[in-house]
């Protein structure tokens, strides 16, 4: 995907603008989601996890644009309670290399201490839930009404650590393949910022 110019604040601020009290956001003058926050009058985005501006580096911004932009477009469907992973999405190879990625960051950020999974969710406004496998299991509101989830799997003598991400699959109605593959890699993202945030405190 190309973001630049594409995927500015001039081009898209409208659309996230609309976003004001829809789609599960409050009316408030801020959209906040994920740990961050997002100005809608001038397309700031502040990371309220490590008090500061978020960094405008490797596209993040764009990113956050881009999903946000697709997210606004769409129209709210109930949760189906089917729990899909990217290969089942029709088509879902588009976005499994992003995934693939987020699992990556998740597994690198989580394999010494897992247990930090839990807290780290808490700091997105996730919350720990009781999964049929995995030692830890987290479901984050990624957006509104766009829940992960996000099993964690311990390293043993057999098996090294690994993750699956889970969607709704209502997700089909509010991004495409490759906007979902995005946002899961945003999901890894802030997880690995609370992670830090976290692991300075203990």
């Amino acid at each position: 995907m190309t973001f630049t110019g594409l995927w500015s604040w001039e081009k898209c601020g409208e659309s996230i603008k609309s976003l004001r009290g829809r789609l599960g956001f409050p009316d408030e003058p801020y959209l906040n989601f994920l740990g961050l926050s997002l100005s809608l009058e001038d397309g700031l985005i502040y990371d309220n996890l490590k008090k500061q501006k978020y960094p405008h580096e490797y596209l993040a911004w764009e990113t956050v644009y881009c999903i946000l932009y697709a997210y606004s477009k769409a129209k709210p469907v109930p949760e189906t309670s089917r729990l899909v992973t990217s290969k089942q999405l029709q088509g879902g190879q588009f976005c499994t290399v992003a995934v693939q990625r987020a699992k990556s960051v998740i597994i690198k950020t989580f394999k010494e201490k897992p247990e930090m999974l839990i807290d780290s969710a808490k700091l997105l406004g996730g919350f720990p839930i009781n999964f049929h496998y995995g030692d830890y299991s987290v479901r984050i509101n990624a957006l509104p009404l766009i829940p992960i989830l996000v099993v964690f799997t311990k390293e043993d003598m057999e098996f090294p650590a690994s993750v699956d991400i889970l969607f709704d699959e209502s997700i089909k109605h509010y991004l495409s393949l490759e906007e979902a593959g995005l946002l899961a890699e945003l999901v890894a993202s802030r997880l690995k910022d609370a992670f830090e945030v976290l692991d300075k405190t203990v």
